[in-house]
């Protein structure tokens, strides 16, 4: 199998696309087709008050990656006629994307080629290289800058930054977001690596610019070039933004621009090693891919703030769930992360673990005990911030948010994060729904509660709803039980009682007391989706009834729908039916997938009702987990894991394999094979070796700079003593 499969180059403009985005989980860009002239910036956690809702929103940073070049007085953002674009192609085995275009300034043609990438061991860090070769000689003037135009916000303060040694940054900028809320810290640095001259730094509020600037005078045919290194910071990362910013960004320079663009691409090749590799149809390949370069490009152990419905990107005329954190992020996205980067998984729920307070907060304001996560979190409290007066009832997020949990306790089996972390969250959730359920002569019941159909009026035991809760407490009892302690006998005990809606004739579990199949939204397969990707299990013959029901009088309306979509090809090779399993990930995965850049959207490409939006965390996040899950048959629990893979492995029609090179489970890295055919798939772990794993992922080795030696024995020594920390911490 080759390199993972990078979208065919943009020769044409389309302007009705959306641009290009390049993420690290901390940074979020959308990158113009002129990467000087054009783009937006998200940074985690750094927000505002949206001036419609008023409600806590994505905020745009200003633009890392502005600038300009100049040639005989004649400047590109100034002659936009006169620049022709020529290509660009995002390369995702290392998260670069290379734009070329043409300038012509008077009697000078000018070719320009600009790479850009968000550095994944820096995460603060944002790179660009801009290279210009000219037809004839001619003095060049190349300019960075950081773009405000246009940018929601306020201008608060800016300077430049005296030189000195170790190499220091040039410019720096304090930004207020929309409504005053928050502030960001910008700070660039050029690289002086073939540059005579000393750069021209001008800060001037009046034009709200902040920029640095060369002279060269190039000759025919030769290639100038300037580097920038961009630092921004959210003041939710640290309360002097722009100075932290900066010490981020000297600390970039003093290991030099080509270090950290290998290190980050060593960074990228090991998260390669989690791809799932599919042998069957070619493209298949390609959106997996796809899929997990977004993925990936979202979320890191830097998103503090966890990661948004489209993760940190923004679609400027579609962007409805305002950037918020929902139950998408962990019942979707997260299950992936556990298997391929823990450490990203990790500061998903750290983000909920920080955000409790607000939750137990919530859980009281409802009349209830415990943590009630919210349907919208915000970025900071993670308070609820719907961006409308919404419908209520929406309760199982704090079910989703208690599961995750539990997988990432059974999956990295780390103990240490069981107890401090993970067991007050669910014991918190676990209260929380104890003072939720009613007691009658049924059992325990869920009342008045929408499931992922979003009812327009709630229901009653809706069975998703309902068999999360099933799921979880009988998980929760097992995690205690991990740990050396007996769980409370209750847990169990209304784990059994829960009333599970059923039809009394097939035996099937049905959508909620009362289901219609005509009812208004009746086609979302809720009780499927509690089987998987929820993970519930009953009686073999009851979950082939429902995922029955499901396929036949459900589904049929349903595909095409964002979510569980993506999902329904397991529904269908789970009962053998492997040419409807093929025929459902067409349609409801593969046809959501936008030019030009292989990005997943939340609707089908081809529906016309709604303007691009896109990468899609749920979306893709299923598509992964039926890869890493689904289809493999694979449910982790707190036992072996080689008891993990429950069934026999029945993939869609076509496909022959799915194999992963190196996933980590109990902290080992692991392979897992799929057959199709074989009576489960198989996971070997190997040795435990944390230590190499770290250091493979995050050395980033000194490169001889000019006018700078070598690092010494000293820094190498500190080097390495900080690497032994973060993996002993780990």
């Amino acid at each position: 199998m080759t390199g993972p499969i990078s979208p065919p180059p943009l020769t044409g403009l389309e302007p009705d696309r959306l641009l290009a985005y390049l993420g690290n989980g901390h940074l979020g860009l959308r990158v113009g087709r002129v990467p000087q002239l054009d783009g937006l910036a998200i940074v985690n956690g750094f927000w505002g008050t949206h001036p419609k809702d008023a409600i806590p929103a994505f905020a745009s940073a200003p633009y890392p990656l502005a600038g300009d070049i100049t040639i005989g007085g004649i400047s590109a953002s100034g002659s936009p006629d006169a620049i022709r674009f020529v290509s660009q192609a995002s390369d995702f085995s290392n998260g670069e994307l290379t734009s070329r275009f043409h300038f012509r300034a008077g009697e000078v043609n000018a070719d320009a080629e600009v790479v850009t990438f968000c550095s994944r061991t820096d995460p603060a860090l944002v790179l660009q290289e801009l290279v210009v070769r000219c037809d004839r000689d001619a003095d060049v003037v190349l300019t960075a800058s950081i773009g405000t135009a246009g940018v929601p916000g306020r201008w608060l303060d800016a300077d430049d930054i005296p030189r000195g040694e170790p190499p220091t940054a040039d410019a720096w900028l304090a930004w207020e977001s929309m409504g005053g809320t928050t502030r960001c810290g910008v700070v660039i640095a050029t690289v002086r690596d073939n540059m005579d001259a000393d750069p021209i730094v001008e800060v001037r509020k009046d034009q709200c610019l902040v920029s640095v600037s060369y002279t060269v005078h190039a000759r025919a045919g030769k290639p100038v070039r300037l580097r920038s290194i961009v630092g921004l910071v959210p003041d939710l990362a640290h309360p002097r933004p722009h100075r932290q910013a900066a010490l981020l960004v000297a600390r970039g320079l003093s290991r030099g621009w080509d270090a950290l663009r290998e290190a980050n691409r060593d960074a990228w090749a090991d998260l390669w090693q989690g791809r799932p590799l599919i042998d069957g149809p070619e493209d298949w390949q390609r959106r997996a891919d796809a899929s997990f370069y977004y993925l990936h490009a979202s979320a890191s152990p830097a998103s503090l703030a966890s990661t948004g419905v489209f993760g940190l990107a923004y679609a400027p005329k579609y962007h409805y769930y305002r950037g918020h954190v929902m139950w998408d992020i962990e019942s979707y996205a997260f299950p992936p992360l556990v298997l391929t980067h823990p450490d990203a998984a990790r500061a998903i729920l750290r983000f909920r673990s920080r955000t409790a307070p607000a939750a137990r907060a919530n859980a009281a304001l409802h009349g209830y005990t415990g943590l009630q996560f919210p349907w919208e979190a915000d970025f900071e409290r993670g308070d609820e911030a719907v961006p409308r007066w919404s419908k209520t009832d929406k309760d199982h997020v704090s079910l989703d948010v208690g599961l995750a949990f539990e997988l990432y306790a059974n999956v990295t089996g780390d103990r240490l994060f069981s107890q401090l972390e993970a067991l007050p969250v669910i014991a918190g959730v676990v209260e929380w729904l104890m003072s939720r359920v009613e007691a009658t002569e049924r059992g325990l019941e869920i009342r008045r509660v929408r499931g992922p159909a979003e009812a327009f009026e709630p229901v009653d035991n809706n069975a998703f709803v309902n068999l999360a809760a099933v799921t979880f407490l009988r998980q929760a009892a097992e995690l205690v039980r991990g740990l050396g302690d007996d769980p409370p006998e209750e847990w169990e005990a209304a784990a059994d009682a829960i009333v599970i809606p059923r039809d009394r004739r097939t035996g099937a579990i049905v959508n909620h007391d009362g289901y219609r199949l005509d009812e208004p939204l009746g086609e979302t397969p809720e009780a499927a989706a509690a089987i998987f990707p929820m993970g519930y299990r009953d009686r073999p013959e009851v979950e082939a009834a429902t995922l029955r029901f499901a396929l036949k009088h459900q589904v049929p309306r349903y595909v095409g729908t964002p979510m569980l979509s993506a999902v329904l090809g397991v529904h269908a090779a789970w009962i053998g039916r492997r040419k409807l399993a093929a025929d459902l990930f067409e349609r409801g995965y593969a046809a959501f997938f936008d030019d030009p850049f292989d990005a997943p959207d939340e609707y089908e490409a081809a529906d016309g009702r709604f303007p691009q939006a896109s990468p899609m965390m749920a979306n893709l996040g299923a598509f992964l987990s039926s890869l890493l899950y689904g289809l493999p048959g694979i449910r982790p629990n707190a036992g072996d894991p080689q008891t993990w893979a429950e069934r026999r492995v029945i993939l869609p029609a076509g496909w022959k394999s799915i194999e992963v090179e190196r996933l980590w489970v109990r902290g080992r890295p692991t392979r897992m094979i799929a057959t199709h055919g074989a009576a489960h798939a198989t996971l070997e772990l190997g040795e435990r070796d944390w230590m190499h794993a770290r250091r493979r992922r995050t050395q980033v080795r000194p490169v001889r700079d000019a006018g700078r030696g070598a690092a010494t024995a000293s820094e190498e020594r500190t080097a390495s003593a900080g690497r032994a920390k973060g993996a002993a911490s780990g």
